[in-house]
């Protein structure tokens, strides 16, 4: 048996990540970091139009809110958890395991959903509506947040490119939910399930659809 035969191959794919990043001009990692934070924030903000031509916060208006804020900072916490296991790759050279990934695409939709109906009932609500506007909202305030994960991650992920792109569009609906709980009023199940929850399914699998493409690291 020759030594690269007994190499294992999460160390072969080791090194062809690191062999990827030597033959380009790496930037510093303040440089990458100031750079991904620019494309996130740019990105985060994309939904705002939206927001605000839908009448941003006033249409939460009858909702107390202290409950707006409470919501929406549990749902800052879930998307920080969900983006910071989903986005940053940790100290592994070929980023997460596939478990982690699966886990994040799982629970974004499902905590989402628990937290919301777990308000109902706290105060009157102001109407009964399907949740369209709120799928919809929800949509266009994540799928920014996708792409940007998938462009500055493009051609760089080693395994799991499927598990990664889906845990993306996971936590990129998670963000796009807070903006979505500070507009929409409403905690009944139906709307939640579809409003708030299903839009995040959706982003997930578009990201795993498009993950072995884009994300998957191409061999020389």
């Amino acid at each position: 048996m020759t030594p690269s035969s007994s190499r294992s191959p999460r160390a072969s794919l080791r090194d062809k990540v690191l062999a990827d990043a030597a033959s380009n001009r790496a930037r510093t990692r303040s440089q990458g970091q100031r750079r991904a934070a620019l494309v996130f924030a740019a990105a985060a903000l994309a939904g705002l139009p939206l927001f605000f031509a839908w009448g941003g916060m006033s249409h939460s208006v009858d909702r107390p809110i202290s409950l707006t804020i409470g919501i929406a900072a549990g749902a800052l916490l879930l998307a920080v958890a969900c983006g910071v296991v989903a986005f940053w790759r940790g100290r592994s050279a070929v980023g997460r395991p596939g478990s982690a990934l699966l886990m994040i695409t799982l629970l974004a939709p499902i905590a989402t959903y628990a937290w919301l109906v777990s308000w109902h009932g706290r105060y009157v609500e102001p109407f009964s509506r399907l949740g369209l506007r709120c799928l919809a909202l929800t949509l266009v305030s994540g799928a920014p947040v996708l792409i940007a994960a998938l462009y500055l991650r493009k051609r760089t992920v080693a395994v799991n490119p499927v598990a990664s792109g889906a845990a993306f569009g996971a936590a990129a609906g998670a963000f796009g939910s807070i903006t979505t709980d500070l507009w929409c009023p409403l905690t009944s199940s139906a709307h939640v399930l579809l409003g708030h929850a299903f839009p995040i399914v959706v982003l997930a699998m578009v990201g795993a659809i498009v993950g072995q493409r884009i994300l998957a690291l191409r061999s020389k």
